[in-house]
């Protein structure tokens, strides 16, 4: 037994001894010590591409889409508060939804052009801020009537490239209006309240099917510079059109009163009270037209282009 307790002793001694003793790891070849790995990197949250345009929305006021397969509107938008901008383009929209009224009068421009709607909801009323709105290429026929009743700062509206057959009257209390572009519609005819666009600049109502234009506009739009009726079925022009308004360029091609002789024995816009001080005004254009293109070295239009606009034929 005395030479086992021994035996066991020093065995359990030598245990205790390898436990207490830390050896030190193996020098690497070369004598020097192994680099440990680096920390694994902290992965973010990760967002889907629709979240992070939520998300840069909700800070820059602005959301755009564009381009995407998507046929539904994107609710989530309607959280975002205080939003300016909304364009939603390509997108195959269908609906606007009601609560679009929500952005009320913070949204400053509405651009949905080149989806399938075919209807604006009522409560678009209250987008009273409004100072672009942009419908063109869709399939809208009519327009709520008194969907312009109170965006009296509305300054470009692009309602172009849709199935519209007539304009509501509630467009006249858009008295900041400068650019109207109704082209490429059904229009037969027009509200006399569009002569109430005192502000407005440029009016393309080509390639419609109107078959006169109203009288009594000449004085209501006195700042009217551009004026396209190109396309229509129009038989005779106002009076008072060129006599009554500093338009300098107007496009009449492609109607019908082309060939009719006027009340002064012209033909066109020629037999117009008027005509000659707007030729003049028309000249000018052309001169500015050329030299700005001359300035610019952008002569790939050539340099007559701009007789086109000249409305003498």
């Amino acid at each position: 037994f005395g030479l086992m307790g021994n035996c066991l002793g020093s065995c359990f001694g030598r245990r205790d001894s390898t436990l207490l003793e830390v050896s030190p790891p193996p020098p690497t070849a070369g004598g020097s010590k192994k680099t440990p790995p680096p920390p694994p990197k902290k992965m973010g949250n990760l967002l889907s591409p629709d979240q992070q345009r939520l998300e840069t929305a909700t800070k820059t006021k602005n959301f755009a889409l564009q381009d995407q397969t998507s046929a539904s509107f994107p609710s989530d938008v309607l959280k975002i508060s205080d939003l300016r901008v909304l364009h939603i383009e390509n997108c195959g929209l269908q609906l606007v939804p009601p609560d679009i009224s929500i952005f009320g009068p913070s949204l400053k421009k509405l651009k949905l052009p080149r989806n399938k709607i075919d209807k604006i909801p009522d409560t678009a009323r209250q987008l009273v801020g409004l100072e672009q709105f942009d419908l063109s290429s869709n399939v809208i026929a009519n327009l709520p009537a008194d969907l312009f009743a109170q965006m009296s700062k509305l300054k470009e509206a692009n309602l172009s490239n849709n199935r519209l057959v007539s304009i509501p009257a509630s467009l006249g209390a858009c008295v900041q209006l400068r650019l109207l572009d109704l082209s490429h519609n059904s229009l037969s005819s027009l509200s006399p309240e569009i002569g109430k666009l005192s502000s407005l600049e440029d009016l393309d109502l080509s390639h419609n099917r109107l078959t006169d234009f109203p009288t009594g506009l000449g004085p209501g739009l006195g700042r009217l510079k551009r004026l396209a009726l190109a396309a229509n079925q129009l038989c005779g022009l106002p009076e008072d059109l060129l006599a009554s308004s500093s338009v300098e360029i107007i496009r009449i091609e492609g109607n019908p009163l082309e060939k009719l002789p006027g009340a002064n024995g012209g033909v066109g816009l020629e037999g117009l009270p008027g005509f000659a001080q707007y030729k003049q005004r028309n000249q000018k254009v052309i001169a500015r037209d050329v030299d700005q293109r001359l300035r610019t070295g952008d002569l790939s239009q050539g340099l007559g282009t701009a007789e086109e606009y000249a409305g003498n034929r």
